[in-house]
């Protein structure tokens, strides 16, 4: 290699490693979201907590709890995960994020397993709580009596979904102790996690945790948002015999959730490989600061994004042509019946100034004027004769026969989907053969 070969690849090494620290600097801070918590799970030691035990609706995280449930009936033999069962009415009809079933389906746990964790299926959690305890209330007991054994001492939970109900709550902690009886129960489950799509009747959807296809070592394992408790996260990854396990809850965005959970992630497998590093230090804090997330309020409340330059500079130039604007007398919204305005006696003192140019004109101008007003040629004035046009033949009718033979060989549009395949495609409902007339 030559000297000015060497000169240049060394000028490139140092700009990247400036640009580095100078991206590591920008992201130093505490989390971006009103909780958080990291865990190594492999030795139980917490390496990071910023208002872990505050209070927070949990949203769809609920439904790791309900597919924790969900396989613990399959192990003790009273439920099958692959026999098929009928989706009833109540499953098919509930609302938020759905995979799309419809009341009548026949399908199996292992499908709406899949149709929770990657699509976040309301009416698929629903169709798995009648199947597995009789009704969604019996499930709900169960939920709550697991979140109790393994140390979820500050949740309760109202529902399976995580749809908004009065008296839902958890906290950070309470999150991290799931995730890690979970996976340590069922670590298969990661399958479910990690799928990139599922479809249900020709309907893809993707997978709803997006570090789930490009962070290194992931394991899962599942998102939620509602206005109440903001964009929460669930996120593991095992990497050199680590496993770490990060939580964040009231996040601003779904960009913001994602990107503080890998920030989470890398901050601890950089305090692992230090041998007794810190991850608050990895982060950019201070022992002091550390010290000051630790304290948890009783209730958090979703973070609200900041508006952007782009966006406040649109509203500007918004008031700014709103001033601009000439005003009507009717607004949008607000309409007004317009007002008759009084009729007024021709001439005298009270004419104005267009009624008395107009009192000006001679006669005949006068008469011109209202005959074009009133769509009348005036007298005096020359009229256009009107232009015979000649009458156009009826268009020809094809013959009767003719007609049934094109309409019986014109081709079919098609209405099947265009949707890729992915590789978990569920298996599609027979459909019904329509009634004899």
């Amino acid at each position: 290699m030559s000297f000015s070969r060497a000169r240049t690849y060394a000028l490139s090494l140092f700009t990247l490693a400036v640009f580095c620290l100078a991206a590591c600097r920008a992201e130093a801070g505490p989390v971006h979201a009103q909780c958080a918590i990291l865990m190594d799970a492999t030795t139980g030691r917490i390496l990071f907590e910023q208002r872990a035990d505050a209070r927070i609706p949990p949203a769809s995280l609920t439904k790791v709890l309900s597919m924790y449930v969900a396989p613990n009936a399959v192990s003790s033999k009273k439920k099958s995960l692959h026999k098929k069962f009928s989706v009833s009415r109540a499953a098919a009809e509930t609302g938020g994020s759905r995979l799309g079933l419809r009341a009548g389906d026949k399908v199996t746990l292992d499908q709406l397993l899949y149709g929770m964790a990657v699509a976040s299926g309301n009416d698929a959690t629903v169709a798995t709580a009648e199947y597995v305890a009789g009704s969604q209330a019996a499930f709900v007991q169960r939920m709550n009596a697991l979140a109790k054994k393994i140390g979820m001492s500050r949740s309760h939970f109202v529902n399976p979904h995580g749809l908004p109900a009065k008296g839902q709550m958890t906290t950070a902690r309470d999150m991290m102790k799931l995730a890690k009886s979970y996976e340590a129960r069922y670590p298969a489950s990661r399958r479910y996690h990690l799928a990139p799509s599922v479809t249900y009747r020709g309907r893809t959807e993707p997978n709803h945790n997006p570090l789930s296809s490009w962070y290194p070592g992931i394991n899962g394992l599942k998102t939620g948002w509602i206005t109440a408790a903001g964009y929460n996260i669930i996120a593991t990854a095992t990497r050199r015999g680590h496993k770490l396990i990060a939580v964040v809850l009231g996040a601003p965005s779904t960009r913001v959730r994602a990107d503080e959970a890998g920030r989470l992630l890398n901050a601890g497998f950089a305090a692992i490989s230090r041998k007794g590093g810190n991850a608050a230090a990895e982060l950019g804090l201070s022992a002091r600061q550390a010290a000051a997330l630790k304290k948890s309020p009783a209730y958090a409340q979703p973070m609200k994004p900041a508006p952007s330059a782009k966006k406040a500079k649109g509203k500007k130039s918004l008031r700014a042509a709103q001033k601009q604007r000439p005003r009507t007398d009717v607004r949008p919204g607000k309409a007004k019946p317009q007002r008759a305005e009084p009729v007024k006696a021709r001439g005298g003192k009270h004419a104005g100034a267009a009624e008395k140019k107009e009192m000006k004109k001679p006669a005949p101008q006068q008469a011109r004027d209202k005959g074009r007003s009133a769509g009348k040629p005036a007298a005096g004035a020359s009229q256009a004769k009107p232009v015979a046009r000649k009458p156009q033949p009826a268009p020809r009718q094809a013959h009767p026969a003719k007609a049934r033979q094109a309409k019986t060989q014109a081709p079919a549009r098609s209405r099947a989907g265009t949707g890729t395949p992915t590789p978990h495609v569920l298996p599609q409902p027979p459909a019904k053969p329509l009634p004899k007339r």
